[in-house]
């Protein structure tokens, strides 16, 4: 974020601009990112099976974060989930434990996964997602709870003070739609003003078939390959479903690229639409 360089810079380089700090938070963060994701396991951070959810809260006192809304949350929720909308996040790191089992859900899945993403760069190795999220509890018939339930407290973990920043400004300056690229049409109506398209799969998945005119650089390499991605134009990134796209946006939006948008429907939806798609 630009916010960074308006530190002062340290009285060595004091005939200097705060270039210097700016250069070495930014190698920082980077680091950051290729260790999150060169490391995110099989099932990319996400548990889909409700049982195994409702399993998970019951065995192993796991906490449930809703990331939606107050107003969203006030009006029904998965009983026992504290409510800590997406924006604020970062604003409550008190009250999510890096010791026990964390679940983050939303409505569609989109801000659980932003959350999820988010919250792994800032060193909470122990934060699922449960992808179906509200929408998808619902459809399972589950019970819905209207009681709000009173967060703990838990001793914040120490953050490296230029990642906690460039966290803190992603999420608290979230705009209206959470980053999302919209649906298919308009995806194509963005493709038509030129955007670029960005593929997070494996290249396996993009050789087998692709949105036409999109680069891939997959999730797991995704730092390696920052130099192809433009910063003079808006970037859609994509996945499979949405839910890796979405891991790979605040990462991006953390390095720099404020430019960058989640296709949630991503390659399912533009294939389930008829849409052309193009292999090799």
């Amino acid at each position: 974020s630009s916010d960074t360089t308006t530190t002062a810079p340290p009285a060595t380089v004091a005939t200097t601009t705060a270039a210097p700090t700016t250069t070495l938070a930014a190698v920082d963060i980077n680091a950051v990112a290729a260790d999150f994701t060169s490391t995110i396991p099989e099932g990319w951070l996400a548990v889909s099976d409700t049982t195994a959810l409702k399993d998970a809260m019951t065995s192993a006192n796991a906490l449930l974060i809703d990331v939606r809304e107050e107003a969203e949350y006030a009006e029904g929720h998965i009983e026992g989930a504290i409510n800590i909308p997406l924006r604020t996040l970062s604003d409550n790191l008190d009250k999510i434990p890096t010791d026990r089992q964390v679940f983050v859900y939303c409505k569609s899945g989109l801000r659980a996964a932003l959350a999820g993403s988010s919250l792994h760069m800032l060193g909470y190795d122990n934060v699922l997602i449960y992808p179906p999220s509200w929408n998808g509890w619902l459809d399972a018939g589950e019970p819905v709870s209207m009681d709000a339930v009173t967060a703990e407290t838990f001793a914040a973990p120490a953050i490296e003070p230029a990642l906690f920043t460039a966290a803190d400004d992603f999420l608290n300056n979230m705009p209206e739609g959470f980053l999302s690229a919209g649906n298919v049409d308009a995806v194509k109506e963005a493709m038509g003003a030129g955007v670029a398209l960005l593929d997070v799969r494996t290249p396996e998945e993009f050789a087998e078939g692709h949105i036409e005119g999109a680069f891939n650089i997959s999730l797991r390499e995704l730092t390696t390959g920052l130099d192809m991605i433009p910063t003079d134009n808006t970037v859609i990134v994509y996945c499979g479903s949405g839910h890796r796209a979405a891991l790979a946006v605040p990462v991006l939006q953390m390095l720099g690229f404020d430019n960058t948008k989640v296709f949630a429907g991503s390659y399912k939806a533009w294939t389930a639409a008829g849409e052309p798609v193009v292999t090799g």
